[in-house]
């Protein structure tokens, strides 16, 4: 008799067919698994937006300006942008991820906003400019985005040659006249609209800034697109509906001003092969008295860039432990609204000798830079804390900060970080190797007037008695 057991399947000889439900079946979970990932977090991790229902804005518009969705949308953002902002580069993926939901019924509209310590910004506006003469500004936009540290001019041209663009007319577009006017236009615009800092965002006329997560920019879309459509039930014809809406807005929120002129109204900024005046000032300091080569910062503890360049003055400090010492200034950025506590608070705690201290506390975590919070790092640190209260209240401890600024605008640092080393100027988030070749070249200077009988001590001084004041012609 044969054997009526069934065999066991064999693994190894299984059909295609099989297999390929396998993988379908493994792939389908995982996708489902990501999509339920992320409505766990949008449901229970990100807060939901702080909906704007005040009065609408009018933003300036040529006409011209790079857009994504049709003209006849009933939710349009115009979005003020800075090509070296990590904020604006991080914001990209999760407005377009939104726009998706809401694919025909949201338009955005592009507009240049280069800070002004952001010097490489009007390059790269500029340059999108160009590009979009060439039908190609949002591959450009991407690009730049991606590639914040490659902003240069070559850099540009690279990008360009990647997008098969005519390089040719590329350069001599970005290089224009008309280039400048159109970044000038955007970001006096953006003045007039209330932007002081990047990204910032006019939503059907109404505000918003920061780099919001895609469910709360969701959440907006879905308010002011139930808003639209009551005028479009109303009978207003769809692509009209924008203009309805901006019939009753105001011009102009706030001073119209921004933070400082427009790109090509703007001084020049430090010459890096010059030396200029800067003041000590008893500020926080790291180092001897007597070291042959004195760095002043002037850094905001919360701008990602000066936590970044931490990295880089831990390995000067390493390496040249009795040559250099570094002295701390504050520039607290208007586009950061919690680092002029986090400077008062690294002043306050000066007073009872642990500036550096709080220095680090304060990098470790600039999302939370309330008063609370820097009290909680005072208790933490053993400070007297009542002590560090008044003193973080101080006249005197803002008076320090607005002095700071006050050298910082003398010398046109606008952004941060900067550094003044021996009085010459290196500016942003350099890696070790720069510090290291203008701490060489200024050491070996310092130690020609060490020889002709300078006293140490005495170095830095004899440096700033010949420095300029200040940048300029």
């Amino acid at each position: 008799m044969s054997d009526a057991t069934t065999p066991a399947p064999n693994p190894s000889k299984r059909s295609p067919a099989s297999i390929l439900v396998a993988v379908l079946g493994f792939a389908a979970t995982i996708g489902v698994g990501f999509y339920a990932g992320q409505w766990v977090r949008d449901r229970f991790f990100v807060p939901s937006a702080k909906l704007e229902v005040g009065d609408r804005y009018r933003a300036e518009l040529r006409g011209d300006e790079p857009q994504l969705g049709p003209n006849d949308a009933l939710v349009t953002v115009v979005e003020y942008s800075d090509f070296q902002c990590p904020y604006c580069a991080k914001v990209t993926d999760p407005l377009k991820d939104a726009m998706g939901t809401y694919e025909g019924d949201v338009r955005l509209i592009f507009k240049h906003y280069p800070l002004p310590g952001h010097t490489a910004a009007p390059g790269a506006a500029q340059a999108a400019w160009a590009a979009h003469q060439q039908g190609k500004f949002w591959e450009m936009h991407d690009l730049l985005f991606a590639n914040q540290k490659q902003l240069d001019d070559k850099s540009l041209e690279g990008h360009a040659q990647k997008l098969g663009l005519d390089v040719a007319k590329f350069n001599a577009d970005r290089t224009s006249d008309a280039a400048k006017a159109a970044v000038d236009s955007d970001y006096t615009s953006g003045g007039k609209a209330g932007a002081t800092g990047t990204p910032y965002f006019l939503v059907n006329g109404r505000p918003y800034s920061g780099s919001l997560p895609a469910k709360q920019w969701r959440e907006i879309f879905e308010y002011e697109r139930e808003q639209a459509r009551q005028l479009e039930s109303q009978g207003t014809p769809r692509a009209e509906v924008y203009g309805a809406l901006m019939k009753d807005a105001k011009d102009q929120r706030g001073p119209g001003a921004g933070p400082g002129k427009a790109p090509s109204q703007r001084d020049d900024g430090p010459d890096p092969s010059k030396t200029y005046r800067v003041p000590l000032d008893a500020r926080p300091q790291w180092g001897p008295d007597d070291a042959l080569v004195t760095i002043v910062e002037f850094s905001d503890f919360q701008c990602p860039f000066c936590k970044r360049v931490n990295g880089a003055i831990e390995d000067v400090k390493k390496n040249y432990p009795s040559d250099v010492r570094i002295v701390f200034r504050q520039r607290p950025l208007a586009m950061h609204p919690q680092a002029r506590i986090g400077a008062r608070a690294m002043l306050a705690a000066h007073r009872q000798g642990k500036a550096w201290e709080m220095h680090d506390r304060l990098f470790q975590s600039p999302s939370d830079m309330s008063e609370e919070a820097v009290k909680n790092h005072a208790q933490e640190l053993g400070l007297d804390v009542a002590m560090f209260e008044l003193d973080l209240a101080a006249a005197e401890t803002e008076q320090m900060v607005k002095d700071d600024e006050a050298v910082a605008n003398r010398l046109r640092s606008g952004g941060t970080p900067s550094f003044f080393i021996n009085g010459r100027f290196l500016s942003g988030a350099q890696p070790y190797e720069s510090f290291k070749a203008l701490i060489e070249e200024e050491k070996a200077k310092a130690q020609k007037l060490v020889d002709e009988g300078t006293p140490r001590a005495q170095v830095y001084e004899k440096i700033m008695a010949g420095a300029e004041e200040k940048p300029g012609k």
